[in-house]
């Protein structure tokens, strides 16, 4: 009985199909393009295409800005709304952008408009060559609103 599951094991299709190919046929496969001509197939750093753009990301921080706080005056009950709606709606259209490997965290400030200065920094350890940054500044009667965000490429 042994002998005859071993001949309905070596004799299915799928074990015909396998004896049938040699060894080589199994493993050949046509030669990668980048392989044969001697091109890295990873690329470490981004194309000059795909860097990080500034611009279209600031216009994306204006237009979100205006749209919600344009005509707004300052209340410290609805700032931390305000500040999440800014951050979640540019974190969004920013991820619209397809910025191929790239991670981005937005951070937006919300002040009251009192005469009193204000002061911030960031401190950042990244790549200068692909990492980057953009941030734009709104104002009006009551309110500023300081909406930054930062691009880390990842490798």
């Amino acid at each position: 009985m042994d002998e005859e599951e071993n001949d309905d094991i070596s004799t299915s299709p799928a074990r015909r199909s396998l004896q049938q190919k040699s060894s080589e046929d199994v493993f050949e496969e046509e030669p990668i393009e980048s392989i044969s001509t001697g091109i890295s197939s990873y690329q470490i750093k981004p194309t000059l295409q795909n860097k990080f753009k500034e611009l279209p990301v600031k216009e994306i921080i204006r237009n979100v800005v205006a749209s919600v706080l344009t005509g707004l005056a300052y209340d410290p009950d609805r700032a931390k709304n305000w500040s999440m709606s800014i951050s979640n709606e540019v974190n969004d259209k920013v991820r619209d952008l397809q910025m191929k490997r790239y991670k981005h965290i937005v951070q937006v400030i919300i002040g009251e408009m009192k005469g009193a200065g204000v002061k911030s920094a960031v401190r950042c350890v990244w790549d200068s060559d692909v990492d980057g940054y953009t941030s734009d500044i709104f104002i009006n009667d009551t309110i500023f609103c300081v909406t930054t965000v930062f691009a880390i490429y990842l490798y």
